[in-house]
């Protein structure tokens, strides 16, 4: 019996998909199905029902995925006991949120070739309640986020960096105090919904009976260029904000009452993620510096 196919058997379980699984286990559907087979044929037990489309774990499939589970940490823990000090290796499928992507992503490629030649990376972006969301369900094996207070139930986070985030604003109105630029220009608040919106959204006082109406847009590049065209002002993570800014934004020195974004990572509250999440994290940090 492979642990490959244990592997594959618990991913079933995880996601409920045999198409969404085949995918996270970088195989084919039919590749997939076969190896299900070949499992069922070695235990001589059938996991799936075959009446449905797609099918389905059978009470006892479920039960052979919950213990194939602990069995699979058993294994990367006797690896781990006879590799110590080796590096990371099998497939990890990680996530990151627009921004991360963009500053830490390509010096995370780039470090993990050089450092972690056993490992295979395959990645992937979206907002911080999505990504949240996908390793909860065993759908990624880590993704960097916006830290939001009660986002993470049941997860392991780790800090990669603690971010100010500032005030910018249209260079010609470098002259306005913070507190009144609401009378002057629109705010161009970054998605709500996201990491940072919420975090925007729960920690200021966007201005009491503001003169302009909300700007609300989808990304931060968009929110900068506002800025620059003079339509409007944000708040935003500083890093973020240099990465776009030029002559004619603004950047106020102070961040809006102290606040801070933390990039963390997040990943999986179990024992098998604890074997392989202090390398993961030290590669996160590094391309994080």
């Amino acid at each position: 019996m492979q642990t490959r196919s244990l592997e594959t058997l618990v991913r079933i379980l995880q996601v409920q998909s045999f198409s969404q699984a085949a995918v996270l286990q970088n195989m084919t559907l039919s590749a997939l199905s076969m190896q299900m087979k070949a499992l069922e044929a070695d235990l001589g037990a059938e996991l799936f029902d075959r009446s449905f489309r797609p099918p389905r774990l059978t009470p006892l499939g479920r039960r052979v995925a919950e213990q194939a589970s602990e069995a699979i940490i058993a294994v990367h823990a006797l690896r781990d006991l006879c590799n110590a000090g080796a590096g990371l290796s099998g497939s990890f499928q990680l996530g990151f949120i627009q921004s991360a992507s963009a500053r830490i992503l390509p010096k995370f490629v780039t470090l993990a070739r050089k450092r972690e030649p056993q490992a295979v990376f395959r990645y992937s972006t979206n907002l911080s309640e999505a990504l949240t969301e996908q390793v909860a369900l065993g759908q990624l094996d880590a993704a960097i986020v916006t830290r939001v207070d009660g986002a993470a139930g049941g997860l392991h986070s780790d800090l990669i960096a603690s971010e100010p985030m500032a005030l910018a604003v249209p260079s010609d109105f470098a002259h306005i105090p913070p507190d009144q630029i609401v009378q002057h220009l629109p705010f161009v608040h970054f998605r709500p919904s996201t990491g940072i919106g919420k975090l925007i959204a729960a920690s200021m006082d966007l201005g009491a009976s503001p003169t302009h109406a909300t700007l609300v847009l989808e990304s931060i590049e968009a929110c900068m260029e506002c800025v620059k065209e003079g339509v409007g002002y944000t708040v935003l993570p500083t890093p973020d904000i240099r990465r776009y800014a030029d002559g004619r934004v603004y950047i106020a020195q102070s961040s809006p009452a102290g606040l801070r974004r933390d990039l963390v990572m997040l990943t999986r509250d179990d024992p098998q993620a604890a074997t392989w999440r202090p390398k993961l994290l030290a590669l996160m940090l590094d391309a994080a510096a």
